[in-house]
């Protein structure tokens, strides 16, 4: 055969064989999205698949790595491929006080949030100094905090896992989580180390009680890094959050930066009108 009859040959192999594994991908889509598989079932073996269909190994992997990126199927390592479930949480991001003391969850409901669907949780938090030049939503997290150009803030960087209330808790994170403070604020408290502090509580016995916050919201597509930590498909929509919160004399004195899946959740809030 001469070089041009193979390349010839090889270039009508290719699309032959995309068709096949296309049409085997929507087969299986189909039965996804039919509700024959729900999530979390296990898909049929690669072995399964090409006795049944008489294809070729890569053909059937091909059909699954395009199911995989579009987010419908997750691959299990020694185990298979299993229909991905999405994130079914509501994020509650307004919870009301109700005429009671100021609390973590008015901040940041994310447990509470967790052990409302009947989920358990944990959180590996990593404590670091940084200039507040850091952006957050494109803007320097120093600006939002209103310091001077050169000023330290204080980082506790969350990454914050979810899963069944029994057995072992899933090795791929829910959400980030990233808390800034000004650090000659908080450097002294309990917020400096990795361990467990109430944003709440430590900024009150540094005189600074909050008394409110404000949002910024921005749905995007996760960056590669964001795609790693929570093992996302290859095009994932995050919600992005930034929430400054203040004092009663509206100093800003934390910015919370949260990045949360947004397949299948859904993101509450809860506005009251002044009386009149």
């Amino acid at each position: 055969m001469s070089p041009r009859s193979r390349a010839e040959a090889a270039a009508g192999s290719v699309p032959e064989r995309r068709d096949v594994y296309e049409r085997l991908a929507d087969e299986l889509r189909q039965a996804i999205t039919s509700g024959r598989y729900q999530p979390g079932d296990r898909l049929p073996s690669t072995l399964e698949l090409m006795e049944r269909t008489g294809v070729a190994n890569l053909t059937v992997r091909g059909a699954y790595r395009m199911l995989v990126e579009e987010g419908l199927v997750e691959s299990v390592a020694k185990k298979g491929f299993y229909v991905r479930r999405p994130s079914a949480m509501t994020w509650r991001m307004t919870p009301a006080a109700r005429g009671r003391r100021v609390s973590a969850d008015v901040l940041d409901g994310w447990a509470a949030d967790v052990e409302a669907a009947g989920l358990a949780h944990r959180e590996e938090i990593s404590v670091a100094i940084e200039d507040c030049s850091e952006p957050v939503l494109g803007t320097p997290v120093g600006e939002r905090l209103g310091l001077k150009p050169g000023s330290r803030v204080l980082v506790r960087r969350g990454i914050r896992y979810t899963g069944p209330p029994e057995g072992d808790l899933p090795a791929t994170a829910d959400s980030l989580t990233d808390e800034y403070y000004p650090y000659d604020l908080v450097r002294d408290s309990a917020l400096a180390s990795p361990g467990p502090a109430s944003p709440v509580e430590a900024l009150a016995g540094l005189g600074q009680r909050l008394r409110g916050h404000v949002d910024e919201l921005r749905p995007r597509l996760a960056t590669t890094e964001e795609r790693r930590l929570m093992s996302l498909p290859q095009v994932s929509v995050v919600l992005e959050v930034a929430r400054t919160a203040h004092t009663s004399d509206r100093t800003p004195v934390l910015v919370l930066h949260q990045v949360r899946r947004g397949d299948g959740a859904t993101f509450f809030y809860e506005i009251s009108y002044p009386g009149r």
